[in-house]
């Protein structure tokens, strides 16, 4: 079987399945928090799917934490049961028929809905939501051409450099950590800044950028840091092509963030001329 990697919201989701097991104080991790966790994940295909059904959140947790048996002391980590794995199986399964090159959100909910294994089942019955119904709603969001942006997809289909690919991840880790939503552009300049091993750093840093601010405030929710980096992941690749290279590097990345209004806007928010880096970057491709 192919080997998949996840999604950034389904990687937010099973970092939430796992704190739902632990609040709850649960001996294991069940179908159920994968379901109500993937509920979590604002911003997902799989919790915008679920939206279209009459289960507020609230609800779903306290249906969830009557499901399974509290523990005085739970274990720590929470063990996934046999359900939880045999979801995550049959999500890969899911992704290898739908041709995507990662495990999705959309993709956790059609394998907890494939399986009469765990609670998933039992807490939608108990709300006369049936998995078929789960099914159908997600197969028309994706027939409708909807998906979620994923790195994995990127990486499976982009040339990238070691540099650009460390970027990335950092980025994605930032945003992991802080649960945030979308892997945004202030996710991506903070990592930019923040690597050694290449030119960017030292560029932002030549050009005024108020790191301390910037590591500050992507703590808080402020809409302009969390803008999807799909658009400029994709000008960086126009622009390595551009400029001739056969990959995509952590320069290309910086230098479509400057480009892109979004990045103008950002780099000009924490004292940055974006037209210095501009020209700080397109005197080195050269």
């Amino acid at each position: 079987m192919p080997s998949y990697q996840y999604s950034h919201h389904a990687r937010r989701a099973l970092t939430h399945a796992e704190l739902l097991a632990r609040e709850f104080r649960h001996p294991r991790q069940d179908t159920a928090h994968l379901l109500v966790a993937v509920m979590l994940a604002e911003g997902s295909l799989g919790a915008q799917a679920m939206q279209g059904f009459d289960l507020p959140m609230p609800v779903a947790r306290v249906y969830l934490k009557r499901l399974m048996p509290i523990l005085e002391e739970p274990p720590d980590p929470v063990p996934e049961d046999q359900s939880f794995t045999k979801a995550l199986e049959q999500a890969a399964d899911e992704a290898g028929w739908l041709d995507s090159h990662y495990i999705g959100t959309e993709h956790l909910l059609l394998g907890i809905t494939r399986t009469n294994l765990g609670n998933a089942i039992r807490l939608l019955h108990l709300v006369e939501i049936t998995p078929e119904q789960v099914r159908r709603r997600l197969r028309s969001l994706i027939s409708d051409g909807q998906a979620e942006f994923s790195l994995e997809a990127l990486r499976a289909n982009a040339r990238l450099s070691e540099l650009s690919r460390r970027v990335l991840n950092a980025a994605e880790q930032q945003a992991l950590a802080l649960d945030h939503p979308e892997i945004g552009v202030g996710h991506l300049l903070l990592a930019l800044a923040q690597e050694r091993r290449g030119i960017t750093s030292a560029f932002l840093k030549q050009s005024g950028l108020e790191v301390e601010k910037l590591q500050f405030e992507i703590k808080s929710p402020s809409p302009e840091l969390f803008i999807s980096i799909e658009s400029i992941v994709q000008r960086a690749i126009d622009q390595a092509e551009k400029f001739g290279s056969h990959y995509v590097g952590a320069d290309h990345l910086l230098l479509a963030l400057s480009l892109e209004e979004q990045g103008v806007i950002l780099l000009q928010r924490y004292q940055t001329s974006p037209e210095k880096i501009r020209r700080l970057l397109e005197k080195h491709l050269k």
